[in-house]
């Protein structure tokens, strides 16, 4: 899978939040950011549970960050400008997320504790949607292919939907890695399907019957072919960057973690790119972090999600001309070589109860 996907590592590459932002603070300081010049950025979904950070990171850097994400964890990148507008030394942050059920160990849930219910659901719900249309598709391929032998000989009996090469959409077969290339013709016609003969890669059906094919339906055997959706934002980028993958993402173990992974690189790299060409950034310093967050559902007592961010890349733009990229081990050794306390941070109790101990300001009668 990283041959399509890269190589983001999860394990031992996890940093609690509550850990990170004081780190990633630190870090801008040794580049020699300045606190009162610093504006920090975050590129998030729109999900509730993304909440956690955008509060740690107010507390650390000591104003509300800009906001550069739109729905799933893209970059607003044609939000560059505004953002170059309201600092010199700046900070932007994307994550994707994945929900994370620690006493199920499932990811892409997480407890939606205002429900009625309370129940999990989905999350990063616009992620798991994109997934929807292509695991439905993948699996009914997987029970309308089915393995058995013809004649002794062992044979893959295929539906005619997906020999069907005239369809606009839908999951297409690469049928020489399922039909043996020295014999293409059927081995039996059916009113529904073909039989032909078993492709020696191929591991042969177990038993006499016949038996759905099911997870020996592997990645490297079909792909898919949609048409382009339009939504309320127009062309849905997020299924357009993800559909290549998707033989991938849909036959892996955890469907909505590897799509949050391979969404933050891609987002990485085309946000990388733009601000190179950015003109707004010309004289600022800018550092861009991208990162995975895993939202691990809060137990019932706790308000907010313990939220863990996976460092992924960083590359830094600077006023002097310097440019450098962080690949994900240099990121996570610079991140965890810098203090964890932030004696910048802010108190919000003391800093509600001073703009509330203030004079009003009245307004103007216009």
């Amino acid at each position: 899978m990283h041959r399509v996907m890269g190589d983001l590592k999860l394990g031992r590459m996890a940093i609690r939040y509550s850990l990170f932002v004081p780190k990633l603070y630190n870090y801008c300081l040794s580049l020699g950011f300045e606190r009162a010049r610093m504006m920090p950025s975050r590129a998030f979904c729109s999900d509730e549970s993304q909440g956690y950070p955008v509060i740690l990171l107010t507390q650390h850097f000591g104003t509300f960050p800009f906001d550069h994400g739109r729905v799933g964890g893209k970059v607003a990148t044609d939000r560059h400008g505004p953002h170059a507008h309201h600092g010199e030394d700046l900070v932007i942050i994307q994550a994707s997320h994945v929900g994370y059920d620690p006493e199920g160990q499932r990811f892409g849930v997480y407890r939606r504790q205002r429900t009625a219910g309370g129940g999990f659901g989905a999350n990063c719900g616009k992620l798991s949607g994109v997934l929807d249309w292509y695991r439905q598709r993948y699996a009914d391929a997987q029970t309308d292919i089915e393995l058995g032998l013809v004649d002794g000989v062992p044979a893959v009996f295929i539906d005619n939907a997906l020999l069907d090469e005239t369809r606009a959409e839908g999951l297409f077969l690469h049928a020489p890695r399922l039909i043996d290339p020295d014999r293409p013709a059927p081995l039996r016609v059916l009113s529904t399907s073909k039989a032909f003969a078993l492709a020696p890669s191929v591991p042969p059906p177990d038993g006499a019957g016949k038996q759905p094919i099911g997870n020996r339906l592997t990645a490297d055997m079909f792909y898919f072919r949609r048409e382009p959706v339009f939504g309320g934002e127009g062309l849905d980028q997020l299924d357009a960057e993800l559909k290549p993958a998707m033989p991938q993402l849909v036959t892996s173990a955890h469907p909505e973690l590897e799509a949050a992974r391979h969404h933050t690189q891609l987002e990485f790299d085309r946000t990388y790119r733009t601000i190179l060409r950015e003109q707004a950034y010309e004289d600022k310093n800018v550092l861009f972090v991208s990162g995975l967050h895993v939202d691990v559902s809060p137990a019932e007592h706790l308000l907010f999600p313990l939220t863990k961010f996976v460092p992924w890349a960083a590359f830094a733009r600077m006023s002097d001309g310097r440019r450098f990229v962080l690949e994900q081990d240099d990121l996570f050794g610079a991140l965890m070589a810098q203090p964890s306390e932030n004696p910048d941070q802010i108190s919000f109790d003391a800093a509600i109860q001073a703009m509330a101990g203030q004079q009003g300001i009245e307004l103007p009668d216009l």
